[in-house]
């Protein structure tokens, strides 16, 4: 699922001549995606540990998101980072 809600971040900032600095909220990611937002939520924890995608706050305290080089860099070659995340939770499917 993971890589699911990287490359709907992807595909909501690519036409940006910069994507890495597009905030995208996860109820946005939640609504593209048809993914509840709970688990946006939990991917993009997962996703910022590895270091794909960046947080910040916004107004009100509202969180959003920013894809890293390194983020968008795993959507043209995909490494095995998530695979072991995935792994080692006891899920051994890629999303």
């Amino acid at each position: 699922m993971e890589d699911k809600i990287l490359k709907e971040i992807y595909g909501l900032v690519k036409g940006d001549a910069s994507p890495v600095h597009l905030p995208v909220s996860p109820e946005v990611v939640s609504q593209t995606a048809g993914i509840p937002l709970e688990d946006v939520m939990a991917c993009c924890r997962i996703l910022e540990n590895h270091g794909y995608l960046t947080s910040g706050r916004g107004v009100h305290g509202a969180v959003y998101y920013y894809i890293t080089k390194m983020g968008i860099a795993e959507i043209f070659k995909p490494s095995l980072s998530l695979y072991l995340y995935t792994l080692a939770s006891g899920n051994r499917k890629r999303a």
